[in-house]
């Protein structure tokens, strides 16, 4: 009987500590939220590698810990890590001349139009951020672009480079066959990513498919356009039908797949009586 009454204290016990725990988290997590709401940060960063090690590192600190100052952040965190980063660069850097790196080159746009021009540096081991610039003035000249990347290819060491990757448009093409030309030992080769795109720009282009995205983005855009049909629509899919991709066509074929797969929701949601 004894043992009974011992088991039924035990597991009052176990139910009390996983309540205080779980109310413990969930004011943990309320101060976690209100710094992110507060500071205005990404929902997403909580899907950041170092976010995840700065909790275990505090829980592992455990009571008493005072966080850095906004001087320790701006000055000997700040010094302390950048040293730590070129450390980490270094280290990659040493496998340059073992097995040679690729260039790849970044484009976009800035503010007021400006083309900016990012380069980095692979290999197996990593990618380093080499530098930016900017190329306004540069983009829609084949023999200029062909002058910049002929000049990161010197700086990085014709050696290393085994090749080196770029935009497909025109301009970019003729100024990567022009340092293949001059610098015999090293290949030029269109972006991946865009590549894609302009594949999949050709498969909507198709009679088959161009109709079928033309309606799709008519229902879509009278959704977004609409807010009474857009809470509509988020209220029986609870979900989003345009998808974000890295470019405009994925985008496209995403948002399309979306709403297949939400085809029954969406149906209910047009003869409803709402």
């Amino acid at each position: 009987m004894d043992r009974f009454l011992e088991k039924d204290s035990v597991d009052v016990v176990e139910g009390s500590k996983q309540r205080l725990d779980k109310d413990a988290r969930e004011n943990t997590c309320m101060d976690i939220a209100r710094f992110f709401y507060e500071n205005g940060l990404a929902f997403n960063v909580a899907n950041s590698p170092s976010f995840t090690n700065m909790l275990r590192s505090v829980r592992n600190y455990g009571r008493g810990l005072i966080g850095p100052t906004a001087h320790e952040l701006s000055t000997t965190l700040l010094m302390a890590e950048e040293a730590n980063t070129q450390s980490i660069v270094a280290e990659v850097k040493k496998t340059w001349i073992q097995i040679g790196v690729s260039i790849m080159s970044d484009g976009w746009k800035y503010m007021r139009g400006r083309q900016l021009l990012n380069f980095l540096v692979n290999n197996p081991y990593g990618t380093v951020f080499l530098k930016s610039v900017d190329a306004s003035d540069v983009v829609k000249d084949a023999t200029l672009l062909f002058e910049l990347l002929d000049s990161v290819v010197e700086e990085v060491s014709e050696d290393l480079v085994i090749q080196v990757a770029i935009d497909s448009a025109s301009n970019y093409k003729k100024a990567g066959e022009m340092l293949m030309k001059k610098r015999t030992r090293l290949w030029w080769m269109p972006c991946a990513a865009h590549c894609i795109d302009l594949i999949l720009e050709k498969i909507g282009s198709l009679p088959q498919h161009e109709n079928a995205l033309r309606k799709a983005k008519k229902v879509s855009n009278f959704i977004y356009n609409h807010g009474l049909v857009l809470a509509l629509m988020r209220k029986h899919t609870k979900k989003e039908l345009v998808r974000a991709a890295p470019t405009r066509f994925a985008t496209a074929y995403l948002t399309l797949d979306r709403m297949l797969s939400l085809k029954q929701p969406l149906e209910k949601m047009f003869t409803s009586k709402e």
